[in-house]
C-alpha cells in the first residue's frame, strides 16, 4: 500500500509542477511595486516594437514545442521511472502506476499526433480553396508556323 501512496504523491507533484504556476501565475508576473510594474510593462512593450509579427508567432511555437517536449519528456522518464521501480521490487502497485503512466504517455502522444492531423487538414483545405481552378486559369494556344 506504501509504495502505491508514494508513487500517487510523485505523480501529483509531477503534475503540480506543470499546473500550479498555470493556475496561479508566475511569481515573476507578481506585481511588487507600481514603479517595477510599469517599468515591466515598458520592457515589454519595447520588446514587442521591435519583433515583427512573423518573429514574435516563431517565438510562440518555440515556446508550444517546447513546453510539449518537456512534458512528454517528463511522462516518459516518470513511466520509465516506475516501470524501473516495479521490476526492481517486484511491487503490484508500482507496476499498475507504471503502467497508468504509460497509457497517460501514449494518451498526450495521441493527443499530440491528432493535434497535428487536424492542422495539416486545415491547411490542405485552405490552400486547395486558394487555388484557382484550371477553368479559371488563361489557356494558353501554340500557334505554329
Amino acid at each position: 500500500m506504501t509504495p502505491l501512496i508514494v508513487g500517487a504523491l510523485v505523480i501529483g507533484a509531477i503534475w503540480g509542477v506543470y499546473l500550479l504556476p498555470a493556475v496561479f501565475g508566475e511569481r515573476g508576473s507578481a506585481s511588487i511595486s507600481s514603479t517595477e510594474e510599469f517599468d515591466r510593462w515598458t520592457h515589454s512593450i519595447a520588446y514587442v516594437q521591435k519583433q515583427t509579427a512573423a518573429d514574435l508567432a516563431a517565438s510562440h511555437k518555440d515556446q508550444i514545442r517546447t513546453r510539449r517536449r518537456r512534458t512528454l519528456t517528463a511522462l516518459a522518464l516518470l513511466a520509465g521511472g516506475t516501470l524501473g521501480a516495479a521490476a526492481y521490487s517486484r511491487s503490484m502497485g508500482w507496476l499498475l502506476t507504471g503502467l497508468f503512466v504509460t497509457s497517460l504517455t501514449v494518451l498526450y502522444i495521441a493527443a499530440l499526433a491528432q493535434m497535428k492531423q487536424r492542422r495539416l487538414q486545415r491547411l490542405k483545405v485552405t490552400h486547395v480553396s486558394e487555388r484557382p481552378t484550371e477553368w479559371e486559369e488563361p489557356q494558353v494556344k501554340v500557334i505554329a508556323h
